[in-house]
């Protein structure tokens, strides 16, 4: 067990407690919510219209979009800074998606996953890039703090409500098609949603700072390029308040497609096939098992689940490939048991429900069973342990009707999993298009098999993200990784303010 691990257990699950927490950018809502899960009355109405960017498509408030020609697209921007003589033009850097990897060979007529990431590295620095990071790095923090946010409130939970066994629930924050849903149509669960950016942000924050820092460069010098299966990504790139390098910088500046780079690949007769293995730059380029599957529904889940058991448990999940939140189904549902060892604040707080709940059963008797108070409780008490009931819904259809569900009292969970796009960001609508209808299986196959392969499997084992955290953000859910790699979300959309 890390020393990582063990202070996370120890000290930081009670500390997320606060109603809001304050950064230089504002107030941002990561509070533990204590009304009742319920459905709001009336959505808010935000009239938009859509702006087309080469193969991306924008959604862009009506009053804002612009009345002539659209704007060159994202992918143009990026290369007309890359194709400068290098003393003219910003540092270059890329960051690539998990699910890219997997579908980028398909634009050279192969297979999902045909060709390696190390080759799709390659093939980014023929571009000319100066730095080439892997987005798992980026998926590897969002579980750490996610993952540590959900036991904190799962923890305040127990402490405010001890006679109840209702579910908190938390969502998961990683998909900015999920947020505009949202934002807009389902303003009143805000609350209930993790407060973590997305590993592309996180990733993008801690080029312009930490990465910034320790090679010397200014933030506004760094040109940030996102290769994503999304076309919503630059959107979220967009966000005002992401400017963690200062007023002005972007910490993604410019996002790029899957299909956008295979169409530039073979423009520039790069084939990636052919080329040789590369590598992932440090100290931001490495990643975990856990961040290959964040690239398919159900795959954050399970990588959530790979550290938040052992947070409780101190010890290993036994089994890691959860088959449970695996596959294409709609709504995927499970229930983990954590049972905490003895001595820890978790074994105490589960102690504690059950003497609320005996006292409760003892109020209900009118005083046939003689109680004690609880005072011969013990820590084994707490051997029953914490059921994490979770759930995933793959695509924002499935989610529509989980969240029904669950408003009306049909269903309950404590951390949920919302993909906008059916089968995942590997579904992405940036990625190349197939007339392969198993396509979308076969590309989360390739995701599997890369995990299963990885010599790290969970997020809080990464080195690089352990390193992190010693000399840069001090710990999971800190004041500065709060102020860096979390974010707040608008009523009604960005494009209302």
């Amino acid at each position: 067990m890390s020393a990582m691990l063990s202070s996370l257990t120890n000290s930081r699950l009670g500390a997320y407690v606060p109603q809001v927490a304050v950064s230089r950018y504002g107030s941002k809502p990561v509070y533990v919510p204590c009304v009742p899960f319920r459905k709001c009355t009336s959505a808010v109405p935000v009239p938009v219209k859509t702006v087309q960017e080469g193969n991306s498509v924008r959604l862009m408030p009506a009053a804002a979009a612009p009345a002539g020609a659209a704007a060159d697209p994202h992918w143009k921007q990026a290369f007309a800074e890359l194709d400068k003589p290098k003393a003219e033009r910003k540092v270059m850097i890329a960051q690539v998606a998990p699910a890219v990897r997997v579908a980028i060979s398909e634009s050279f007529g192969l297979a999902p996953g045909a060709t390696t990431p190390g080759q799709l590295a390659e093939s980014l620095r023929c571009l000319g890039f100066d730095m080439v990071f892997d987005t798992l790095y980026g998926a590897d923090l969002t579980i750490m703090e996610e993952g540590t946010e959900l036991l904190s409130r799962l923890q305040a939970q127990l402490e405010a409500h001890p006679h109840s066994e209702e579910p908190l629930p938390m969502f998961t924050s990683c998909c900015p098609g999920w947020i505009a849903l949202l934002e807009k149509s389902y303003p009143e669960l805000i609350p209930y949603v993790s407060s973590c950016k997305s590993p592309q942000m996180m990733l993008g924050a801690m080029v312009k700072t930490y990465l910034a820092e320790k090679k010397g460069i200014s933030p506004s010098d760094i040109s940030m390029v996102s290769i994503m299966p999304c076309v919503r990504k630059q959107g979220e790139a967009d966000r005002d308040w992401f400017c963690s390098g200062g007023a002005g910088v972007r910490d993604v500046d410019h996002v790029i497609t899957t299909a956008e780079l295979g169409n530039i690949l073979k423009e520039r007769n790069i084939n990636l096939p052919e080329l040789p293995e590369g590598g992932w730059d440090e100290p931001l380029g490495s990643g975990s098992g856990a961040g290959v599957v964040f690239g398919t529904t159900g795959g954050v889940m399970e990588a959530a689940l790979r550290t938040a058991y052992e947070l409780v448990t101190q010890q290993p999940l036994p089994r890691l490939n959860l088959s449970e939140v695996r596959g294409m189904d709609g709504i995927k549902e499970t229930e983990i048991k954590m049972v905490p060892p003895p001595g820890s604040k978790f074994a105490e707080l589960v102690a504690a429900r059950a003497a609320a709940k005996a006292m409760d059963e003892a109020a209900a008797s009118a005083g046939a069973i003689k109680w004690d108070g609880g005072s011969n409780f013990t820590a084994d008490d707490g051997a029953k342990g914490i059921t994490l009931r979770v759930a995933v819904a793959n695509g924002l259809g499935n989610a529509k009707k989980l969240l029904t569900k669950m408003q009306t009292g049909e269903c309950k969970y404590d951390f949920v999993e919302i993909m906008a796009c059916p089968s995942g960001c590997v579904g992405g609508g940036g990625q190349p298009r197939s007339t392969d209808k198993q396509v979308a299986v076969k590309r989360q196959q390739a995701l599997y098999d890369l995990d299963e392969r990885a010599t790290i499997r969970r997020s809080h084992e990464n080195p690089a993200v352990q390193k992190a955290y010693e000399d840069f953000l001090g710990e999971p859910n800190s004041h500065k990784a709060h102020d860096l790699l979390h974010t707040h979300y608008v009523p009604g959309g960005v494009d209302t303010e």
